[in-house]
């Protein structure tokens, strides 16, 4: 079957049942040849004339469109869907849903399109069951250039949903962006494995973000092997690497979710040698009073600065305009800049400000770190936050808010020619912290007011 190509994006539209017999012929080989020469962003099948599938039907879809992702990292998935088929799908493939769920063709080109100029106007709505899952809806939307609102809940959504240009219901991102996946809890770096571990993480493991994530002061990563069908002596040599780096930062290197169908006895043994700390489940980490307090240490991992340059300063209006345009939008509320100074830090002088520290890496190399009055950061964090929520949650919305404002960074930072990644977010419930970590080091400081409240932005090397 030919797809209908829309941009970048490739769409196949099969028709009446999707069985072992016939998914064979919606993507054949030639179709898949064709794929892997055209390249395309993105590669999506479109259920809209889908009477029904099977388990067998769809699976040969998912391995086809796998074959391509694999040679092309083109994004795949499934559109035009109503309930009951999204229900299948996630019933199918709950345990491995790598791939990306979108409601209708049109809300994947929100994704994977050109941005349109008038992005920031269009009304988008979004709701899922999952609140992770619709915050990592609401923030790839937000570093595309979209304005999007998060419901709170399905009320708000249903009612809302009719006036908008697009509502996202039952949509998911799959993992397509570093292999392995990378999240942040609790200012501990998780990266998700899948599969088989060995040689090939030498590859597919993005080093020099790990070192960044380092460099701005991560002190715990963990390794989540939850998924993993096995893992042999390469991928153990490769994760016992990463802990010996680790100890130099005085950053702990942890794995959960192994068990002795996973791994040799001798392997795990290894993996202690090297000073990897193994927990049964994710769970168990997160109840490690000990360890986490590690996650808040305040020593100073950053390498001695260089020096304010010319360069550095010439970045100063294209990340403030970027900063406050994504917190003016999501605060609803005009910043005036009342001062730019070249000096070591200097926080507010609040007793309930949080702050966030974010890394860049590539072409420019800089820490990056906002500080914000609480309820300036509340009004910030509004759409990722439920009514009712906790300090621990605050700080995990606030760590998503920096992410969108990093993505927008990237944008405008590469019309200037430069190539740019972001580390993990990094973030402070106390000013002490953030000072310790920052002692010593100039930057350029630019303070400002947000409805009359202060904020600072900090850029250093």
């Amino acid at each position: 079957m030919k797809p209908v190509l829309k941009q970048k994006v490739a769409f196949f539209h099969p028709t009446g049942f999707i069985d072992g017999n016939n998914a064979i012929d919606i993507i054949a080989p030639l179709d898949i040849d064709e794929l892997v020469r055209l390249k395309p962003d993105g590669i999506f099948i479109s259920l809209k004339k889908v009477i029904f599938f099977n388990k067998r039907g769809i699976c040969i879809l998912v391995e086809s469109l796998q074959r391509v992702r694999e040679k092309n990292g083109a994004i795949i998935g499934f559109c035009d869907y109503n309930l009951k088929k999204y229900s299948m799908i996630i019933d199918i493939f709950k345990d491995d849903l790598f791939f990306s769920l979108f409601d209708t063709c049109e809300i994947a080109m929100l994704f994977l399109g050109n941005t349109p100029k008038d992005a920031g106007e269009k009304n988008i709505i979004i709701y899922h069951d999952n609140n992770e899952y619709k915050n990592q809806l609401a923030i790839e939307l937000y570093e595309r250039g979209y304005a999007p609102l998060s419901a709170k809940d399905e009320i708000e959504f249903t009612s809302k949903a009719r006036m908008a240009d697009f509502a996202l219901r039952y949509s998911y991102l799959g993992n397509f962006d570093k292999n392995p996946t990378v999240f942040i809890r609790e200012n501990i770096i998780i990266y998700t494995l899948k599969g088989f571990v060995d040689s090939t993480m030498d590859n597919s493991f993005d080093m020099l973000y790990h070192n960044n994530s380092l460099q701005v002061g991560f002190k715990v990563f963990l390794f989540d092997a939850s998924n993993v069908s096995s893992i042999n002596i390469h991928g153990v040599q490769f994760i016992s690497k990463l802990s010996i780096i680790g100890a130099e930062y005085e950053a702990v290197v942890a794995i959960c979710g192994l068990n002795a169908r996973k791994i040799s006895k001798k392997l795990v043994h290894d993996l202690e040698d090297s000073g990897v700390v193994i927990y049964p489940n994710i769970t168990d980490i997160f109840a490690d009073k000990e360890l986490l307090a590690q996650t808040h240490s305040t020593q100073s991992v950053v390498k001695k600065s260089k020096g304010i340059t010319k360069e550095l300063i010439s970045y100063l209006p294209v990340i403030s305009e970027a900063t406050l345009k994504t917190i003016e939008i999501l605060s609803k509320h005009i910043s005036v800049r009342t001062a730019i100074k070249i000096q070591p830090l200097e926080p507010l002088n609040s007793q309930e400000a949080l702050s966030v520290t974010l890394g860049f890496y590539g072409d420019i190399k800089r820490v990056f770190i906002l500080i914000f009055e609480k309820q300036t950061a509340l009004e910030c964090c509004k759409i990722l936050l439920e009514e009712k929520h906790n300090n621990s949650e605050l700080l995990e919305a606030l760590s998503e808010f920096v992410h969108i404002v990093g993505g927008k960074i990237i944008q405008n930072i590469s019309k200037m020619g430069k190539k740019i990644e972001i580390t993990m977010p990094r973030t402070f419930e106390n000013l002490k912290d953030i000072i310790t970590a920052q002692k010593g080091k100039k930057g350029a400081q630019i303070d400002m007011r947000i409805d009359n409240k202060p904020l600072s932005l900090f850029l250093t090397k």
